[in-house]
């Protein structure tokens, strides 16, 4: 990128100075050529001046104005004074052509008569050095009486230097503007560079594993906003990985719990430690063990499928009250085993376009975590009901609260069982992060509502088609 800016900046300084260069080649032409059509309407006017003065002269051989040429020459010498002076020419010189061919100077020391070529055109424009002078030099002749022709050379400085002076000025604003061009590319490559570096070895040590990485933030700008994405990317990906490490954390602890309760009495039962009366209380210890076990095996299995959206819905037209009933029913004898009164609000939404099976998920881990944290005699509640965005499905549970800085996380994958000790240890602590999958593969929406001793509802949206 460095490259790409420098060398941008150096096409558009040439790109600059050609234009420039063009400019001023077009602006120079100008110049001349008006100062040449101005150079032919001072020397029509000056031609027609001398004219007039002098157009009357007779210089036949018997009219003796050969004999009167020192005389001539002074009057010549005046009129052409007074045309330089009125004409604003630099030298104004004359010559008289006879029509034999010869010439003769009316001027003492001639300057602009002996560089002329002969037989040049009234209409030409010649650049001269005189004297080390550039001039713009024009003839004019006259016809006199004895058909001999009074030749003027009219001469002015060519505007050489105004406009040389335009063109050093304007190549030299020119020259500095593309430096500046330049010198600025090379002052934002360098920057940029290195605020791109900060950010390119930011995300090489994130791609090592250094998660605590952090692009540097320098400016307000593009470069800022996405390096502060960046850092914002690299803060939620810690802190994945931090809850990552904590659930694996908090898996393996469930894991050894029956686990080792497990291969506890397995030993005993082995080396023949158990007597017969105690069989049936191992056995009943085992097979809740087992259950446990194989709940949070299924639960992780399915998370990591529904995370990774590895699983298809089955619409078909259900009678979804009906349906949640039928579900709710199911869970009659653990409820009355954990001594807690079950409440069913269905309201009849009629026949809808769900999934049935994933319905029952949703239905079936709310009911688990409501009985995990309901204390005896106490309520769950399961109300179904008709809202703007769909049927809302709600559970709601009379057990401890969630305390208000521990609502945003939920949904977290075992926070929930860690931070609070349930008050019967049964179920894998995944309950709600499956719900809020399922929510959310579905198009629906799931929200809480808990306050400390105050119980908790969890409600679940489902968009119907």
């Amino acid at each position: 990128m460095q490259r790409k800016i420098l060398l941008g900046a150096l096409v558009v300084a040439l790109v600059t100075l050609a234009i420039g260069v063009a400019t001023i080649a077009v602006v120079q032409r100008s110049v001349r050529d008006q100062a040449q059509d101005e150079l032919f309407r001072q020397a029509e006017a000056t031609a027609t001046f001398i004219e007039e003065e002098l157009g009357d002269l007779d210089l036949s051989p018997g009219s003796g104005a050969l004999k009167r040429l020192p005389k001539l020459r002074e009057k010549v010498a005046r009129v052409l004074r007074t045309a330089r002076i009125v004409g604003g020419h630099d030298i104004v010189e004359a010559a008289i052509q006879f029509p034999t061919g010869r010439t003769t100077a009316l001027v003492a020391e001639p300057r602009l008569l002996t560089r002329i070529p002969a037989g040049v055109d009234e209409r030409s424009a010649l650049r001269l050095d005189v004297d080390g002078v550039p001039m713009l030099v024009t003839v004019r002749r006259i016809a006199l009486v004895s058909d001999a022709e009074l030749i003027v050379a009219i001469g002015r400085s060519e505007p050489l230097l105004p406009v040389r002076f335009v063109t050093r000025s304007l190549l030299l604003a020119l020259g500095v503007g593309a430096a500046l061009v330049i010198g600025f590319g090379v002052w934002f490559s360098t920057v940029t560079g290195r605020r791109l570096r900060g950010l390119e070895t930011a995300s090489r040590r994130i791609a090592s594993g250094d998660l605590s990485a952090r692009a540097p933030i320098d400016g307000d700008d593009e470069i800022t906003e996405v390096s502060e994405a960046f850092n914002e990317m690299a803060a939620q990906l810690e802190e994945a990985r931090r809850r990552e490490r904590d659930f694996l954390m908090s898996v393996g602890h469930d894991l050894r719990t029956p686990l080792t309760a497990i291969r506890g009495y397995a030993e005993a039962l082995d080396t023949g430690d158990v007597s017969d009366e105690d069989l049936e209380r191992v056995a009943a210890v085992l097979h809740t063990q087992t259950d446990r076990l194989s709940r949070l095996v299924e639960d992780l299995m399915l998370l990591a499928r529904l995370e990774a959206r590895e699983f298809t819905f089955r619409p078909e037209r259900v009678d979804l009250a009906a349906h949640v009933k039928e579900i709710a029913e199911t869970y009659g004898a653990r409820i009355d085993a954990a001594r807690i009164r079950l409440d069913l609000q269905l309201a009849d939404v009629g026949v809808t376009m769900v999934d049935p099976d994933r319905v029952g998920q949703i239905l079936a881990n709310l009911l688990d975590n409501a009985m995990r944290y309901t204390p005896e005699g106490g309520t769950v509640a399961v109300v179904l009901a008709e809202t703007a965005a769909g049927v809302a499905l709600t559970v709601t549970d009379s057990g401890p609260g969630i305390d208000p800085e521990d609502l945003p996380r939920v949904f977290d994958r075992l926070y929930v069982a860690q931070r609070y000790r349930p008050v019967r240890p049964e179920g894998s602590g995944l309950g709600l992060a499956i719900v809020k999958e399922l929510a959310d593969a579905m198009g629906g929406s799931i929200a809480v509502e808990s306050a400390p001793g105050r119980g908790t509802s969890v409600s679940v949206t489902i968009p119907i088609a």
